[in-house]
């Protein structure tokens, strides 16, 4: 019993540190993250700071203390815990961030995880010191700070990109379809590409969106179809890309390369359905076992035990009356 009196506060404390570790790190990814402002949104703000033209205190005066000392603040402490990184980190950092369609500041992100890199250990630390002991339980902590410190913003990434990779997969083959029947009714590329941001929305059509912005301001139409998959990084829109690429390199025609692709992207979603479809009863083994089992075995056995209980004990009790 004193040793149970002596663990909660201990337990509170290291829940009380992992929390306020997660919403420190929440805070500042929510608070460096750059916002996507809208053409409306920028003239308010363009017109907030020309109330009093001529003013030389003009943006002091209607800025908040946020955009004008916390965010440099953060900023300048970003910089200076990502000073150490290397250049080919960083321009992993920026293709990573550019593939999950975050606006993040690679410098933001290499700081982030920097501050996360030391800051879950020295939380532990901490925790470690204020027990005054050194057992399993504090060895534990301590090893699960190092791990989650050093993978925890690059696992976020990852997840992101994936999550960004699979929707625009999903959406691929509708796009596709659509490009096809825009190219056999006689648009141009650009204008099925147009058509396609038009219909549709996602991931998808941002980045097919942008890489039309690149063409209008004069860029090869090859090598913006090339970057389009380069930047996303997911394998169906990288294969749409090549095939656009090699098919106007080659004199073929688009939409029968395109149509061969749909037929393959189509087949493709449907062979990784039915494969999710046949890890299902795998994945609901686990929660059968410890979740419905014993919840069954509960409800099927416990009145049984009560009754049994109860008679035992009037038996226990008439044996005890008799001389």
């Amino acid at each position: 019993m004193p040793f149970e009196v002596g663990l909660l506060p201990s337990s509170l404390f290291l829940v009380g540190c992992m929390g306020a570790a997660f919403v420190a790190t929440a805070a500042l990814v929510l608070a460096l993250t750059e916002p996507r402002y809208t053409p409306a949104t920028r003239l308010a703000r363009y017109a907030r700071y020309s109330v009093r033209p001529g003013s030389p205190g003009v943006e002091a005066e209607t800025t908040g203390v946020g955009e004008r000392v916390i965010g440099p603040l953060f900023r300048k402490l970003f910089e200076f815990a990502a000073r150490a990184a290397p250049s080919r980190a960083r321009r992993t950092v920026a293709a990573d961030l550019q593939m999950a369609g975050s606006r993040m500041n690679p410098t933001m992100f290499l700081g982030l995880r920097t501050i996360v890199m030391f800051g879950l250990p020295t939380f532990a630390v901490l925790y470690v010191l204020g027990e005054g002991r050194l057992e399993m339980m504090e060895i534990v902590v301590l090893a699960l700070a190092l791990v989650w410190g050093r993978r925890l913003p690059t696992m976020w990434l990852k997840r992101r990109i994936k999550t960004r990779q699979r929707a625009i997969d999903r959406n691929l083959p509708y796009s596709l379809d659509l490009m096809v029947a825009c190219l056999e009714g006689g648009l141009s590329l650009d204008a099925s590409l147009a058509k396609v941001v038009e219909q549709t929305d996602g991931p998808l059509a941002m980045e097919i969106r942008r890489t039309l912005q690149e063409m209008a301001l004069g860029r090869p139409t090859s090598d913006a179809i090339r970057d389009l998959g380069e930047r996303t990084g997911a394998p169906g829109l990288k294969r749409l890309t090549e095939d656009i690429v090699q098919s106007e390199r080659m004199g073929i025609s688009i939409a029968e390369s395109l149509r061969s692709l749909a037929r393959d992207s189509r087949v493709m979603r449907r062979q990784a359905a039915e494969e999710l479809a046949r890890k299902a009863p795998i994945k609901m083994v686990p929660v059968l076992i410890f979740c419905v089992l014993p919840a069954l075995g509960i409800v099927t056995t416990a009145p049984a035990a009560i009754l049994l209980m109860h008679t035992f004990s009037q038996t226990a009790t008439a044996g005890v009356g008799l001389p």
